[in-house]
């Protein structure tokens, strides 16, 4: 009888059903592993730019509010007093920058005497003896004072800079070389861009210069950083170039600096109005010319009519 060898498929299979299972159960009891997820942590807030610098760090220097000083100790008689003069009417001199001015004097000039000096500003792309020859301020000063006709850069005055402001330094001090004046009764009248910058000499010399009046004109430069004084502002109701409502502005302007009251009349005539009550020095006066001449080129309109131009020499005197 012949002996089988080998193993039963009966037992193959068992045996193979046997493994799986038990692989099986051995996967049951072996613990999956767990994926731990890591609790949300709450990112901090951005520092601020004042935590960033150290608790010691001294804080960065503000920079001092600007308060104007008034001039002090300015001068009531110049070193040529009591010397004659080289000539006293439509002469020319010339600063040490090389910049020109035209002087006509008071009739009865005596060299004993001081004299206010009306600085008289010319407009747009003018000069001084042109100036002169048709607005003759020079006639409405009643012979009591030097008027003196500058000469701007191209007829042109520098409303940012300090070019025209060393112009009128050294103005008043050769002026006081030349005559006899009272540096402490210096003046300036401005038409029209002249206006804008007697405006800005105003707001940069302050104190040097004693009052300024601007006439059928507007604010000049930025208006900042300016002193104090008496401010005169005239305009025409039908100055189509420079018109009533900048005359206005450059008038609330100063009464704003000047910490002045509310504006009362003070000539019915010449249709005037003043802020009084300044706690800094001086009063805002405004002029509207209201008149109108219907056979006037629309361009004539833009002036200071005679009886402004003597107002204006009054309102100058009668300050103290």
């Amino acid at each position: 009888m012949t002996r089988r060898t080998g193993t039963s498929p009966v037992r193959v299979t068992f045996a193979v059903a046997l493994a799986t299972l038990l692989a099986c159960s051995g996967d049951k009891d072996e613990p999956t592993p767990l994926t731990e997820t890591p609790a949300t942590e709450q990112e901090p807030a951005p520092e601020s730019k004042s935590e960033e610098k150290a608790p010691n760090d001294p804080e960065p220097p503000k920079e001092p509010e600007w308060v104007w000083t008034p001039p002090t100790n300015i001068p009531t008689s110049s070193p040529a007093c009591g010397s004659n003069p080289p000539g006293m009417w439509g002469e020319t001199f010339t600063t040490p920058s090389g910049r020109t001015y035209h002087v006509w004097g008071p009739w009865n000039y005596d060299p004993n005497k001081t004299y206010p000096v009306v600085l008289t500003y010319h407009g747009w792309q003018s000069n001084g003896r042109d100036f002169q020859s048709w607005f003759h301020m020079d006639d409405y000063v009643d012979g009591e004072a030097f008027v003196v006709y500058p000469d701007g850069i191209g007829g042109y005055w520098d409303l940012a800079g300090d070019k025209d402001l060393v112009f009128f330094d050294e103005m008043v001090k050769k002026l006081g070389e030349t005559y006899c004046i009272d540096p402490s009764h210096v003046f300036a009248f401005g038409f029209s861009f002249g206006g804008f910058f007697a405006d800005y000499l105003g707001c940069k010399r302050a104190g040097y210069v004693k009052a300024v009046s601007m006439g059928a004109s507007g604010r000049g430069g930025p208006g900042t950083k300016c002193g104090r004084l008496p401010v005169l502002v005239t305009s025409r109701t039908h100055d189509h170039d420079e018109t009533v409502s900048k005359g206005k502005n450059l008038t609330a302007h100063w009464a704003k600096l000047n910490e002045c009251g509310e504006a009362q009349t003070s000539n019915e005539g010449l249709n005037c109005v003043t802020h009084a009550g300044c706690n800094n020095p001086g009063t805002v006066t405004f002029c509207e010319d209201t008149w109108f001449d219907p056979g006037w080129k629309r361009e004539w309109n833009h002036t200071v009519r005679e009886e402004y131009r003597a107002h204006t020499w009054k309102w100058f005197k009668a300050l103290p």
